[in-house]
């Protein structure tokens, strides 16, 4: 009795996807902003740790990272906290995560009261999941902050609930995931190597649009290059200039690593963030590095920056 209904709403949903992914960028309903462009070092550069926020339809509705400090631009963006869907993880180092529970503190005071859903990759060793992230701010007997508790339990009265999922990372699996597919927008992730450390870089799509992010990584799986494709915004992190040695061309790219792809993913505009002491005063260098590989726009952005496709 329910396959009839049932057929009409897989069409719809087939047909409306093929549109989205079909479309031309609407760039008047997609807008990137920058709410941390810094690293984790303590700097006095303005600039506050990892952190983007996408607007679609002039609502704030993605956060990817959550770096220290961002939170503060979050308010100075005049977004809302109750139009954020989800927020997206890169992966767990303190400079791209501390500030998650000063932003389910502050949302107390908001009208929220849908779910608010979390992605983040799974543990590796000494690093925790993304279930393991939330559960060891908010749980409520063993918690950083078990008085947000409610939060997260299913059992416990609150205005919202905190839906985190895991998705699996491995140096195995190579393959570009889809994440989240709905008449909006469709989100895809694909991992990426940042040492030991569980990563995963990111695309968005959403009216007809595409926007990417690297995260943290070194390149060495190769994997973001089919990821990127086409993107008309490529947000690519300049941690280390192109002379780094020992460990930190072991997490990061180097400057003609991220021409090289931007050139092969055939990007259209980049903005070069997640800035370092190391980069920040070099931005002549990278961009002669970069140039090698890559003729379009680079800009390296400042925190509260907003770009559109």
């Amino acid at each position: 009795m329910f396959r009839f209904p049932f057929i009409l709403y897989s069409l719809y949903f087939v047909f409306s996807s093929t549109a989205l992914a079909g479309q031309s960028c609407d760039s008047t309903k997609v807008r990137l902003q920058m709410l941390g462009t810094g690293g984790p070092e303590l700097l006095d550069d303005n600039r506050a740790s990892t952190s983007y926020l996408l607007w679609l339809d002039n609502k704030a509705r993605i956060l990817i990272d959550t770096g220290p400090g961002s939170v503060q631009n979050f308010k100075r963006s005049k977004a809302r906290f109750q139009d954020i869907d989800v927020i997206l993880y890169s992966h767990f180092h303190v400079d791209h995560s501390a500030d998650l529970a000063a932003y389910i503190k502050g949302a107390f005071f908001t009208d929220r009261s849908r779910e608010l859903l979390i992605y983040g990759p799974s543990g590796e060793n000494f690093i925790a999941s993304a279930e393991q992230f939330t559960d060891r701010l908010f749980n409520a007997k063993t918690g950083v902050y078990p008085y947000l508790s409610p939060f997260i339990r299913s059992d416990a009265q609150s205005s919202y609930k905190i839906i985190t999922h895991n998705l699996q990372w491995s140096y195995k699996n190579r393959d570009i995931q889809t994440v989240i597919k709905n008449r909006n927008y469709s989100v895809k992730n694909v991992a990426v190597h940042h040492g030991p450390f569980p990563a995963f870089a990111w695309r968005i799509e959403a009216y007809g649009c595409i926007l990417s992010f690297s995260g943290d990584m070194s390149g060495r799986l190769q994997t973001i290059t089919d990821l990127i494709k086409d993107s008309d915004i490529f947000v690519a992190h300049n941690a280390i200039p192109e002379d780094a040695i020992g460990v930190p061309q072991l997490l990061h790219m180097k400057p003609s690593y991220i021409g090289k792809i931007a050139r092969e993913g055939n990007v259209k505009k980049m903005l070069l963030t997640h800035m370092m002491e190391r980069t920040i005063n070099r931005q002549d260098d990278t961009l002669e590095q970069i140039r090698k590989n890559y003729a379009g726009p680079v800009i390296f952005p400042e925190d509260l920056d907003s770009f559109q496709p």
